[in-house]
């Protein structure tokens, strides 16, 4: 079975290394060069460069991908991190379609930032699915899907050492499935389906205002590798990493007051509710500084 790769990132070398062994993968698109490729993630153009596959660099709907891809003339086409929807007249080239794999249970999560979103809505349950290539955004039939736990002590990095082996599993058997025609596909139940946005580094910022537990969500969402959520101390910005839930009952203190000080952290009135601050990257002075200077609130 000749299989052209759409994809990128860790995500993207660990899914093209399986398709290897099970298909003939004729070629590869990847996103133009960002400054993350091969420095914060593994970089598919590397890759395929090393293994001797044929790739290219585009957006969704230049020329030069449409023309690539009829030249290798796939029985197949697989995406892996590709953030650009395929028109019909790609997708009408494979004889055998496409697959997609999307970091989330479907039909729930369509969309970008599936996982960060999940854990920000506290879920626990959380997987990989592979589907049909259509159209639409993450709405093909389901081919496969593997799933794991999460729990409210872990983080988003924690998800995805969790999730990364899965890429690898169910990459293989989705894809021996098809190469020897026996995968059956089911629809997707459009009554569960939920769509989300892309996030953004300043989505990160905390809102005091919410409730402890929305806080600690949203800490646990963008930990690293991701940016981090953030507050700021008069014109300092301080990325939060770790928070726990504080026993302090708030009352009518303000959000975003420090109610209590401690060497290296410090706890802070939400909603109703306290969280204490247990690890935090300071821009311009140690931990212990900062907490010092600490005294009014966080926003002002």
């Amino acid at each position: 079975m000749k299989t052209l790769f759409l994809g990128n990132h860790t995500v993207g070398v660990v899914t093209i290394q399986t398709l290897l062994d099970v298909h003939e993968v004729v070629g590869a698109v990847v996103h133009p060069k960002d400054k993350e490729d091969g420095v914060r993630y593994e970089s598919v153009h590397d890759y395929c460069i090393h293994k001797g596959i044929p790739v290219v660099r585009g957006k969704g709907k230049d020329a030069n991908i449409l023309e690539f891809i009829i030249q290798k003339s796939p029985d197949l086409i697989w995406t892996t991190d590709y953030r650009y929807l395929l028109p019909l007249e790609v997708l009408a080239i494979p004889p055998l379609g496409g697959v997609n794999l999307h970091p989330s249970l479907l039909p729930k999560y369509r969309g970008r930032a599936p996982i960060n979103w999940a854990i920000l809505n506290g879920e626990t349950d959380f997987g990989l699915t592979a589907h049909v290539l259509t159209e639409g955004m993450d709405d093909g039939d389901i081919l496969g899907q593997e799933s794991f736990k999460l729990d409210e002590s872990e983080d988003v990095g924690d998800a995805l050492n969790k999730l990364y082996p899965l890429y690898r599993s169910l990459t293989f058997k989705v894809a021996t499935g098809l190469a020897q025609r026996n995968i059956q596909a089911r629809p997707q139940d459009e009554r569960l389906a939920t769509v989300f946005p892309a996030r953004r580094p300043k989505d990160g910022i905390i809102n005091w205002d919410n409730s402890p537990q929305r806080v600690k969500n949203l800490v646990r969402a963008v930990a690293p590798p991701y940016p981090g959520a953030f507050t700021w101390v008069g014109s300092r910005k301080i990325t939060i990493n770790q928070v726990e839930l504080a026993k302090e009952t708030t009352g009518s203190i303000l959000p975003g007051t420090v109610i209590r000080k401690e060497k290296c952290s410090f706890t802070v009135a939400c909603s109703q509710q306290a969280v204490k601050v247990i690890d935090f990257d300071a821009e311009t002075e140690t931990k212990e500084a900062l907490v010092q200077g600490v005294v009014l609130g966080l926003g002002e």
